[in-house]
This record gives C-alpha cells, structure tokens and sequence, in this order.
C-alpha cells in the first residue's frame, strides 16, 4: 500500500491539483512564482471513502482561496498532529487490576503540510474539524484538547489497519504499577514529544507508554525502540521539549481521569 506523504511532485503550470483525504480535499494551483490554495474540511465524525492525490481537477468552485509566494517548482505534503493534546473518551470505563497491562491504538486526525522540497512552508490544511474541551481547575492548571470520539480508540490490530489511511496511528500501552486498580473514562495524549513514520503505506508514531507508578502518579514515555522498517516522515513538533511536556502531560492525565 502506497501513499501520497512525503512523495516530491512537480505541478504544471496553471492546473489545478486536488488531494483527497477521505472526503476533506485540499486544492493547489502554480502559476510562475504564486501558489493558489482552497481547502475544503469535514467533522471528524464525517469522513467517507476516497484517499488519492494529486489529482488534476478544474477548479476548487466557490471555495475560499489564499495565495502564496514562493519561487519553488515541487511540492511535498506531510501529516503532521495537532499541538493541542487529544482527548479520547473511553465507551466503558476502564479498570485495570495491579501489574496489569492493555494494548491499544488511538486514531489521530492528522494536520496537512505543503512544503517545497527545501523546506519552505507553502500552506497547512486541517482536513477534519474536531470538538475542543477544556479540562482542568483553572486557567492556570488546565489545557484546551481537540476532542475526539471514543470509536478513536480501539482495541484489535486489525482494526487500526482497516481505519481510513489518512489517520495517523498512535500505539499505547498502560501498565499498572501500583497496588491499586487503575480507572480511567478517558485518555489524553500529549503529541509534542511524538515523532511520525511511514510504514507499509499507513502513518504511525512512536509507542506511548503510561505507567501508574506506586504512588499514583502516571508517568508518559516513548518506547524507545523503533522498528528499522519504518521511515521517519517527521520529528517532534518541539524538539528537546519532551520530557517536560511528558512530565506535565501525566498530571494532566491524572487530574482528568478523576472528573
């Protein structure tokens, strides 16, 4: 399975592209130095068949468009997360007994980059919308998430595989420390310190890991360990920033689960 991430494309001059991102489409026309754009985005709960691009289309119709101005002939699109954290309910509350383990995949919208193959940043393109939640005591303590719903989470390999190709893939593991069970109703996941691979066709990112340590705190780490098969498409938002926002990330973590 292939996919259009990562992958440099020249455009003709004055022909419009589309790329379709199961059923949001982002636009792209060159014309000399200037870079017309239209976005066309869908709620999350929206999305249909259809992953493909750059495709020749005629026009974006009435859709809204900006422009750019750049002197580069080739374009690459890149998926990228939200630097807000992601919030995902769970459909039942979860227990998990003392030095137990669960296994499983949340499904990220992704956010689109258009970049010339120098780097230089062309347009960006949220293709889904997503619900925000404030969570926390105050203004001081807490964080905005995007808000995504609980069929986002789920429990069975094959059915990360089967999900839309635009998500990106985010495996996690919880474990159980303490001598306690742990409950949680929801997950929030902070995505600075995540960087992003391409793998058999599907975007993934780096293994989340929460432990519940004897204390009660949770801690989030990254395993550390990535498979040679997977090619990097791109590092941490922040570099450098991930274990303070790991550390910040777990009391989050905690103090949400206790709404």
């Amino acid at each position: 399975m292939e996919n259009f991430f990562g992958a440099a494309f020249e455009p003709q001059e004055g022909q419009w592209y589309c790329w379709n991102t199961n059923g949001a489409r982002g636009y792209i026309q060159k014309k000399g130095e200037r870079w017309y754009m239209a976005f066309q985005a869908l709620p999350f709960t929206e999305m249909t068949g259809g992953f493909a691009g750059p495709l020749e289309v005629e026009s974006p119709g009435d859709l809204p468009r900006s422009v750019m101005i750049d002197p580069g002939n080739a374009l690459v699109v890149y998926p990228v997360l939200n630097e807000k954290p992601y919030l995902v309910p769970l459909t039942e509350k979860l227990s998990l007994v003392p030095a137990g383990e669960v296994r499983l995949t949340v499904l990220f919208p992704p956010v689109l980059v258009f970049e010339t193959p120098e780097g230089q940043r062309i347009g960006t393109f949220t293709p889904f919308t997503c619900a925000e939640a404030w969570f926390g005591d105050d203004t001081a303590q807490g964080m905005l998430c995007a808000s995504l719903p609980a069929s986002c989470l789920v429990w069975e390999d094959a059915e990360a595989l089967k999900a839309p190709p635009s998500l990106i893939r985010c495996p996690l593991r919880i474990h159980n420390h303490s001598k306690t069970p742990l409950e949680l109703d929801r997950l929030a996941i902070y995505t600075e310190p995540l960087s992003i691979y391409n793998y058999e066709g599907l975007v993934w990112t780096d293994t989340v890991v929460m432990d519940c340590t004897v204390g009660g705190n949770i801690e989030m780490n990254l395993l550390p360990d990535i498979p040679e098969s997977y090619r990097k498409i791109r590092g941490p938002v922040h570099s450098g920033m991930g274990d303070i926002l790991i550390r910040q990330g777990a009391d989050f973590i905690k103090n949400i689960t206790s709404l």
